[in-house]
């Protein structure tokens, strides 16, 4: 603004001299042209600079006079803000486009009638979409009928469960959220495993109420015949019979107790235990199993008794017991059953075979799974709570191991488990004297 008493004063300045030629020639409107004439050629030149500046630089102003300069640097300093401003600006939309393709959920940004303008690394990974996808419209692509539903209702609060447009056998939660100008973003994320945790949250309920309705109903019916007799023999004989059921519910409380602290242990606080020697422990289990075995069944013990185990002893025990009871149960008469614990310099392995009936490919995954039963009549009638494997989960992996299963319908099942290196311990023997 300082520019325009100095343009003002350069016009008055030729504008008089035009008057001081026009006066002296007595032609007083060439004096005003010969006095204004160097003036405007001057502003000319400089207009000419600064149109060229404006189109075709985006560097400091040409050297210019009055109110173009004065113009010109303004301009300059706009321009370098509104840089300065596109660049952080830009940044910031870097950094988040950054931010949003590490995100685990799919987003895709969507305009008019669901036409794809934007979508997200997990966008490509959960529903498929590619680069020529953009500019086509999501439900053209995706033809699911709740998906269109969610699409056309975007003002419907909450989330619709969809199985992915994938055909991999994932289930996707998806919202949409309506944006400004017409914009809607489609948020989903992969919920298959929530989806399975919730699945079998329901089973363990049913199964649960299951396993103790009945043996109650058993001993309800039992108490109900007693209100009217009072035999003597009948009462010890009703007595015995309620206590398998007793029994039974009992063992299923324990087995859930166990499952319930296995679960609630932080495995950052979880106690190394000691040095356990496993030889000496499955003779124990083998002797306290042998009235289940009876004369039907042929129990052989394969031991290194120098190959001992760091861990918590009463859950190994725990769990090696069940698999050996397993064994029992789901081998037939006369069957012979093989427990072996061997070892080298890289790992332990414990392993159970026996000659059962085996267990078909397809159940082989879902064995570990609390109350699921292969044969759920047979495992019943067999004393099973349905819960031994999943506790032998639990066990293992709190050390470092893992449940392997090889199993042929009508020839037999191997359960074997490895422990690592770190978990092994061969104490030094005494010298022979």
């Amino acid at each position: 603004m300082r520019s325009w008493p100095a343009e003002a004063s350069w016009f008055a300045i030729a504008l008089l001299s035009g008057l001081i030629l026009g006066s002296l020639f007595d032609w007083f409107t060439m004096g005003l042209l010969l006095g204004v004439a160097p003036w405007l050629a001057w502003r000319v030149r400089d207009l000419r600079r600064f149109d060229a500046w404006l189109n075709h630089s985006l560097g400091r102003p040409p050297p210019l006079h009055g109110v173009p300069e004065d113009l010109a640097y303004r301009l300059w300093r706009l321009r370098r803000e509104s840089r300065n401003r596109l660049g952080r600006l830009t940044r910031a939309l870097r950094e988040l486009q950054q931010a949003t393709e590490a995100l685990p959920d799919a987003a895709v940004l969507l305009e008019g009638h669901d036409t794809i303008a934007w979508f997200n690394r997990a966008g490509a990974d959960l529903l498929g979409l590619q680069q020529r996808d953009i500019g086509r419209a999501l439900s053209g692509l995706m033809r699911t009928p709740d998906l269109v539903h969610v699409l056309h209702h975007a003002e419907l609060e909450g989330a619709v469960e969809l199985p992915s447009p994938l055909a991999d056998g994932r289930i996707l939660d998806v919202r949409v959220i309506v944006l400004a100008n017409a914009r809607r973003l489609l948020l989903a994320r992969d919920i298959t495993q929530v989806v399975k945790l919730r699945t079998m949250r329901q089973d363990f309920i049913a199964n649960v109420s299951h396993e103790l309705r009945t043996p109650l109903t058993v001993i309800l019916g039992y108490l109900e015949a007693l209100e009217d007799d009072t035999d003597v023999e009948v009462l010890r004989s009703t007595m015995a019979r309620m206590q398998r059921p007793a029994a039974r519910m009992k063992t299923l409380v324990e087995d859930l107790l166990l499952l319930s602290r296995l679960d609630n242990t932080a495995p950052g606080r979880r106690d190394p235990g000691s040095t356990v020697n496993v030889a000496a422990m499955l003779r124990r289990i083998v002797t306290e199993v042998k009235p289940l075995a009876s004369d039907r069944h042929r129990l052989t013990l394969d031991v290194d008794e120098s190959l001992q185990l760091q861990g918590q002893e009463r859950e190994l025990q725990s769990a090696f017991t069940n698999l050996v009871v397993n064994a029992i149960r789901y081998s037939p008469d006369g069957g012979d059953i093989r427990i072996a614990w061997q070892g080298d310099d890289a790992q332990a392995h414990f392993e159970v075979s026996d000659q059962g009936m085996g267990i078909a490919p397809e159940h082989i995954p879902r064995l570990t799974e609390r109350f699921y039963r292969v044969d759920g009549g047979r495992s019943r009638d067999a004393g099973g709570t349905g819960l031994g494997l999943a506790i032998v989960k639990h066990v293992l992996r709190r050390h470092d191991s893992e449940i392997e299963v090889e199993s042929t319908p009508g020839a037999g099942s191997t359960f074997s488990c490895a422990f690592p290196a770190e978990r092994i311990r061969r104490p030094s023997l005494p010298a022979a004297g």
